[in-house]
């Protein structure tokens, strides 16, 4: 036995302004995507997930005295920093079903000096969201953050989320959600993806989309705050309301997108107009969804949560945002420079050229947080391939 009282070796870890414990890594964690074979699952690398879940809670409530639940928490280690680090939380209340990371969390909670106002629990996480699904034991935040996907534990989740409460999900199973593994994809999100130069982006709208579909048959409508991408997850933060007219206004953000496959033309369309053709070349296109196709972040948030990070070491966190603040939201894809090279069978500018160029043209465009080659725009794909073609012949 651990000399702290526990079943399984563990070590001492600092984050945020927490000091807390969790198990020893395994030799070579630093190069695995998540860590595994632990006891208690622990992954340094979400570390980022973890600080932007802290700046977003504190951006969201501009009041003390908020219920907050994690019920797949493994150490604890993302409750406990929210509680400290905001200064917001009157209740945290953790769960897993995890014998071990039970026991693990008490002793955190306890290192944390919170052990007056928080509950932990080690039962199924469904079984556990479900018992809170009343009003007045409902929660002001929600984090899902499971090992895979979070499709399981979603309608227990909104159904445990107060009115105007905030719910954070994360997604790390992106060979579904970005098109590797269809089938998958299709199970466990009632969605169809393919592979393709924004998959990225694609896997955040398959993800929202899903989330609002679930909201929906609860009678809650959605929105999203924030949504990004990084390593290998998708991050969505999204408030909820309860009311069926607000549930159908969400719907209207649900739709469709299409590739042509012959001239490369992207298309959109809500959930309840027919199949288009390409409006270009008039080919039939690969077809893709039901996604959302609204805003996936809100600029004012991301703004509140940047102007927030400078309160705090957290680095990665406010290189992210400021990609992200300046990011173009009105367009539901972005292009890669190398994808529009190979079709033109030209060279390649550099993304934050062709960006300015077509802002000298008047058209919106940005970079992208979900690809370094990504760019997005609302010019049509005519004008991207001759500012395209401008550039690479100006190089010559």
């Amino acid at each position: 036995m651990d000399e702290k009282g526990l079943e399984f070796p563990t070590m001492v870890y600092d984050e945020g302004k927490v000091r807390f414990l969790a198990p020893v890594l395994p030799e070579g964690w630093e190069k695995a995507v998540s860590p595994s074979g632990m006891p208690v699952f622990f992954n340094p690398h979400s570390k980022l997930s973890r600080d932007m879940a802290v700046l977003a809670v504190r951006a969201y409530f501009d009041r003390k005295g908020i219920r907050i639940c994690e019920p797949l928490a493994g150490c604890g280690v993302r409750g406990i920093r929210i509680t400290v680090e905001t200064g917001t939380v009157s209740k945290l209340v953790l769960n897993d079903i995890n014998k071990f990371a039970y026991s693990l969390m008490r002793k955190n909670v306890e290192m944390a000096g919170l052990t007056d106002i928080t509950e932990v629990y080690n039962l199924d996480a469904n079984a556990f969201l479900a018992a809170h699904s009343s009003k007045r034991l409902r929660f002001d935040y929600v984090d899902v953050d499971p090992a895979g996907s979070p499709a399981p534990f979603l309608e227990n989740a909104i159904r445990s989320c107060q009115s105007g409460g905030l719910l954070g999900v994360t997604a790390t199973d992106l060979a579904s959600l970005c098109g590797t593994d269809v089938p998958s994809c299709i199970r466990k999100y009632d969605a169809m993806p393919y592979m393709s130069p924004y998959s990225k982006e694609m896997a955040a709208r398959i993800l929202v989309g899903f989330v609002t579909r679930t909201a929906a048959r609860v009678g809650m409508g959605i929105s999203p705050v924030l949504t990004f991408y990084r390593r290998h997850y998708i991050r969505t933060f999204v408030r909820l309301t309860y009311g069926k007219t607000l549930a159908k206004e969400s719907f209207k953000n649900i739709g469709w997108m299409f590739e042509c496959k012959s001239c490369g033309n992207i298309q959109w369309s809500s959930y309840f107009e027919p199949f288009k053709l390409c409006e270009v070349c008039k080919s039939n296109p690969r077809v893709f969804g039901p996604l959302w196709l609204g805003e996936l972040t809100s600029k004012d948030f991301a703004l509140k949560m940047l102007g927030i990070v400078y309160e705090a070491d957290m680095k990665d966190a406010y290189n992210l945002l400021r990609k992200i603040s300046d990011e173009l939201q009105t367009v539901p894809f972005y292009y890669r420079v190398d994808e529009i090279g190979k079709r033109l069978k030209s060279r390649v500018p550099k993304p934050a050229d062709v960006v300015d160029r077509l802002h000298s043209l008047g058209f919106n465009a940005s970079l992208t947080h979900f690809d370094g080659q990504g760019f997005k725009t609302d010019a049509p794909r005519e004008v991207i391939e001759r500012v395209f073609l401008k550039l690479t012949s100006s190089e010559a």
